[in-house]
């Protein structure tokens, strides 16, 4: 009968399967063996030379010092998963639903509006919202006029205003796709400028990591914390 050779070791090692040896376990010294020390020590103290009330108190302040920082610092690891679990909880409704978030672009659907708001720091007696194409033209302009402090929601078709040859003008439905905004608003006869809000879907939910917030991932315009969400529509 032939011979089994015995496995080789090294070869599994090779191929990671060899059994990996644990190192001794780490001692940790805890209240009772704090309370053995401290107790050992009056035992064995000088007779002549006891420990000064002082001394013991000190050390009992210490050992109190370190137990409830460790306490606080447990307590606080369960206060911070359970609101990273809540704010889970809370994102994961979003998903499907619109939002209302700060944007430089904004899409105009294959049918249907483009729609979003400007966040007026004071009233204005004059707000534009110009509507750029990729190439910087400008294809239209929302003229809002006067406004107050707050919340102005706009909305556009796709329309704009198209001269022809003869010098008539006619409206005509431009191509769906993403428009830059520019908002401005006249404050004592100087234009400022102002961040523009748009309206998109939440496609998905990312959780935070090392302490960051959670991040939307919109179905337009990339992706948006949180935070950053003005209003549900």
């Amino acid at each position: 009968m032939n011979n089994v050779d015995k496995p080789n070791v090294t070869s599994f090692e090779s191929l990671g399967l060899a059994k990996q040896q644990k190192g001794p376990a780490q001692p940790k010294l805890g209240q009772e063996d704090f309370m053995k020390l401290m107790t050992t020590q009056l035992n064995n103290q000088d007779p002549f030379k006891p420990m000064e009330n002082g001394d013991f108190l000190t050390q009992m302040a210490q050992f109190s010092a370190v137990s409830g920082l460790k306490d606080i610092k447990d307590n606080f690891k369960v206060l911070t998963d359970a609101m990273t679990s809540n704010q889970a909880l809370q994102a994961s409704t979003l998903v499907g639903r619109q939002v209302l978030v700060p944007g430089e672009t904004n899409t105009l659907p294959d049918k249907g509006l483009m729609q979003g708001a400007v966040e007026l720091p004071t009233s204005t007696s004059n707000l534009s919202i110009k509507i750029m194409d990729a190439n910087g033209e400008l294809v239209h302009t929302i003229d809002m006029g006067s406004q107050t402090e707050g919340m102005v929601n706009y909305q556009w078709d796709g329309m704009k205003t198209v001269t022809t040859n003869d010098g008539s003008e006619s409206q005509q439905r431009i191509a769906a796709g993403q428009y830059k905004l520019v908002a401005e608003m006249e404050v004592e006869g100087k234009p400022q400028a102002v961040d523009a809000l748009i309206v998109d879907k939440v496609d998905s939910v990312s959780l935070g990591k090392q302490g960051q917030g959670m991040t939307l991932n919109l179905a337009n315009t990339g992706s948006s914390k949180l935070a950053d969400i003005r209003q549900l529509m």
